[in-house]
């Protein structure tokens, strides 16, 4: 009678242990798939602040060109930089506009791209004028702020003026 007293003992500690490290063991996956979890949306966060970013410079390039007076300044707009965030000025942004259209317009545009027969066949594409706007967004990401890398968006638009 005493031996099965003490093997009821020993089954009953064996039986705690084995449910703690079970329970142990599905807490590290619980909170791993958890952490895994946030990072892909902090991620998917910052790259769509980035996306309506780029959208909005674009926009605002597209406002200040057509509004822009190259004839009384003799140069054209070439560069919009900002930054948006408040630590530190999370996202970077760099926009740069090029001109494409008639030589007699783009004086004093140092990014152009001078149309050429072949883009003209009779189309008339050299009496009118387009941009290509280039946006850049970089930023940290959330996750990894130690390191000194930045995650670049970049979005070209094509638009004729």
């Amino acid at each position: 009678m005493i031996q099965t007293y003490k093997s009821k003992k020993a089954f009953s500690m064996m039986l705690a242990i084995a449910t703690i490290v079970i329970m142990g063991t599905l807490t590290t996956l619980i909170m791993n798939v958890a952490g895994k979890t946030m990072k892909a949306t902090t991620q998917q966060y910052q790259k769509e602040q980035a996306t309506l970013l780029a959208r909005s410079y674009t926009e605002l390039a597209l406002l200040y060109v057509s509004s822009y007076d190259r004839s009384a300044s003799g140069d054209c707009l070439q560069t919009i930089v900002g930054d948006y965030g408040e630590p530190n000025n999370l996202y970077k942004i760099q926009t740069e506009i090029r001109y494409i259209g008639k030589a007699s317009e783009l004086v004093g545009c140092g990014r152009t791209i001078p149309t050429t027969p072949l883009l003209n066949k009779g189309t008339g594409f050299d009496e009118t004028m387009s941009i290509i706007v280039d946006v850049y967004i970089r930023y940290k990401d959330f996750d990894d702020l130690t390191t000194d890398r930045n995650v670049t968006f970049h979005r070209r638009t094509l638009q004729k003026l």
